[in-house]
């Protein structure tokens, strides 16, 4: 085996680093350089487990607290300075919306916990519309630490088997890192299939890759024995699989799941090969000069890549192609300075490398030195979001002197929209007590109490809301567009003595389709379980009133030979016709259905463009897919017989849609509704559901 530097090694990590960069950039036509990461995984558990396995073959033991010295030292410093840097780049550049969400990241971040942080908000359907992170690639940090919390107490146990069992540390760890991969790679294929965003953050079904990187470790003495042709070949082989998934997977791949084995696999051929493969391996060109210095860098390069990426995105727009390059130029200069002037020192200083209780305790100094800049900058942004002029009426909405007196509509709701439109159009200031605030916006959903129906496929219970002891029934059923009048429907149940339930599920529409999943992978059968669910709870509760209310799902439907409809008139056509079967299913059992139609979308995010203080910048035209969609649903719900709510007055007017109404934001993203405004409407809801006496 070569206990020295493996110069190869620093070319793998090049590669992955490259990998992943050009993906992000979207330069080239790697599409699946995500599997970078893989790679760094495989070779993070190949290195610390040969550093920890020598130890214990010396010495007979392992030290805690060197081997946490040590990664402190290496890890801490450049990830404490990058975000840092990154959460005073997102106060500077970024939306107050945005910038407040990276300060929140950062806190997860700075306690390696930011995997968990995004496991949160993927498996929430409304982070849909949310911008990415510039703190999101933190998550694989935060996966190798907590592998790193057991690993090395899992060594030094297997030190005391040694004792007893009289064999050497590598014997003893290779069943029990077998049993690791085994177990970890199975979870993961269980719940990609179930739960894509979970598996994908999660430190259980990535424990394999860091595992069979260990694994390969403890066998290398043994493998370094196999011919240098043997190895240059399976070198070769691990290369074009790490190649071919970077250039065959993208967004839809089922990932991780069965598809990681493909660049995991291959990154650990690389590594064995690296033992001792012949000079026609591709180790000469991984150990290639420049190739080296970018492997020195990598680390630095990950950290740095993604935060320019979406501040570029933010001020210039999205990079890719020459832009995109640019923007990785200027990361890898700078990673070239982090490394130099960041990271060689601390690995390198006396004072921390003379005690590893010195370097134990830089995790605790950056906490100690994290979290109140992070509490300042937090305060920053609170400032930025504060403020404002006043609130927009029918009298007073920019009007200069002299202009023309608008013919306002009786309907004060729909009058309040027009004069919000105007002033927009006349520049008005965005009000200052806005409802919800701004920095709200991403935690203002409906509440539906126990009954969040996207975490439950099973045994799923009953939450009557509005009037407990009303004599009265009403049901609501669809998506998140459904979802969003839950606190209209909500108070008028009590109003007017309906006992209400709320058969809601995220990404399930009221019409009788069963859309494709986001990840793209096949037919949402879980939502088509619920949408049959929620039908049978109609046929046995036998409500006086039914709605519904739905939004299309982008990544199109099932057809009837289980294919995948992507084609748009074909998808309008089959919403429509869903909406006609499903009110046809429901009317049997139902004194009426109504069918709430959706408003037309904005085309930009709320919460960004409010940042800049200027509600010119906050006029939005309606999206022709959305509308489409919207029309497909209302003519099926007429055909079959029921009745219709159009909702346009309310959020547009003069063909515009303002983003503040009055002093209400109406939309909490591009396409949900408000809580505060749904509120708001309860009184506008009324007159067109009739639900009083």
């Amino acid at each position: 085996m070569h206990r020295g530097f493996r110069q190869d090694i620093q070319g793998l990590r090049a590669l992955a680093v490259l990998l992943v960069a050009l993906d992000h950039a979207r330069i080239g036509p790697f599409t699946g350089g995500f599997v970078g990461v893989d790679v760094f995984f495989v070779i993070s558990g190949f290195l610390i487990t040969s550093l920890l396995v020598r130890e214990a073959e010396k010495e007979g033991r392992v030290s805690l607290v060197g081997f946490y010295a040590r990664r402190a030292r290496r890890i801490l410093p450049a990830a404490t300075v990058v975000l840092l840097a990154t959460v005073a780049g997102s106060v500077a550049l970024l939306s107050a919306v945005e910038a407040s969400r990276a300060v929140e990241d950062a806190v997860w971040a700075t306690f390696f916990a930011a995997n968990i942080k995004l496991t949160i908000d993927g498996t929430d359907y409304f982070q849909a519309e949310a911008a990415p992170s510039p703190l999101q690639h933190y998550w694989s940090l935060a996966v190798e630490e907590q592998f790193y919390l057991v690993w090395p107490l899992l060594v030094l146990l297997l030190c005391l088997l040694v004792v007893r069992a009289h064999r050497p540390i590598r014997d003893v760890a290779v069943p029990v890192l077998t049993v690791i991969v085994a177990a970890s790679f199975t979870w993961s294929v269980v719940q990609t299939g179930s739960d894509t965003v979970a598996a994908y953050f999660s430190p259980f079904t990535r424990a394999w890759e860091l595992a069979l990187g260990a694994l390969a470790a403890c066998l290398a003495p043994r493998l370094a024995k196999l011919r240098p042709d043997l190895l240059a070949a399976v070198s070769w082989l691990g290369l074009g699989m790490v190649v071919l998934a970077a250039l065959r997977f993208d967004e839809s791949t089922l990932f991780p799941g069965y598809a990681a084995a493909l660049p995991v696999v291959g990154s650990a051929l690389l590594l064995v090969g690296g033992l001792g493969a012949a000079s026609w391996g591709p180790q000469a060109g991984l150990s290639l000069p420049p190739v080296r210095v970018i492997g020195d860098w990598s680390y630095s390069l990950y950290l740095w890549h993604w935060p320019l990426l979406i501040m570029a995105g933010a001020v210039w727009g999205e990079p890719s192609g020459l832009y995109g390059i640019a923007v990785i130029a200027v990361a890898t200069a700078l990673s070239g300075l982090t490394y130099a002037f960041v990271e060689q020192p601390f690995r390198r200083a006396g004072f921390v490398t003379r005690h590893n209780l010195r370097g134990v305790l830089l995790y605790p100094a950056v906490v100690v030195l994290t979290l109140p800049l992070l509490a300042g900058a937090d305060r920053v942004v609170e400032q930025q979001a504060t403020g404002g002029g006043p609130a927009i009426t029918v009298t007073s909405y920019g009007q200069e002197e002299g202009d023309p007196e608008p013919d306002f509509s009786d309907d004060p709701v729909v009058a309040l929209v027009e004069a919000s439109v105007l002033a927009a159009q006349n520049g008005y200031e965005v009000p200052g007590d806005l409802k919800p605030r701004i920095l709200d916006l991403e935690e203002d959903r409906p509440d539906v109490g126990e009954c969040e129906y996207f975490d439950i496929n099973e045994d799923r219970p009953l939450c009557p809301r509005g009037d407990p002891d009303g004599d009265k029934t009403l049901i609501l059923i669809g998506d998140s567009h459904a979802r969003q009048w839950i606190p209209a429907l909500d108070e008028l149940g009590r109003r007017f003595g309906y006992e209400a339930y709320f058969l809601v599920r995220e990404g399930c529409p009221s019409s009788d389709v069963t859309p494709w999943l986001n990840n793209g992978t096949g037919p949402a059968e879980l939502c088509e379980a619920f949408q049959d669910w929620a039908v049978e709870q109609v046929e046995e509760l036998r409500p006086e009133v039914v709605v519904l209310g739905s939004q299309a799902n982008s990544q199109g439907f099932e057809g009837p030979d289980g294919e995948r409809v992507t084609d748009l008139d074909e998808r309008v056509e089959m919403y429509g016709a869903g909406m006609t079967s499903q009110v046809e299913r429901l009317e049997p059992h139902a004194g009426r259905v109504i069918l709430i139609g959706d408003p037309p979308d904005l085309t930009f995010d709320p919460g960004t463009c409010l940042d800049d203080r200027d509600l010119g910048k906050c006029l939005s035209d309606g999206n022709p897919t959305g509308i489409r969609f919207a029309e497909s649903l209302r003519d099926g719900a007429l055909a079959a017989g029921a009745e219709f709510v159009d909702t346009t007055r309310w959020f547009c007017a003069y063909g515009k849609c303002p983003t503040v109404i009055g002093d209400y934001i109406a939309r909490r993203d591009r396409a949900h509704v408000s809580v505060s405004y749904a509120e708001y409407l309860t009184d506008e809801l009324e007159e067109q559901l009739r639900l009083g006496p």
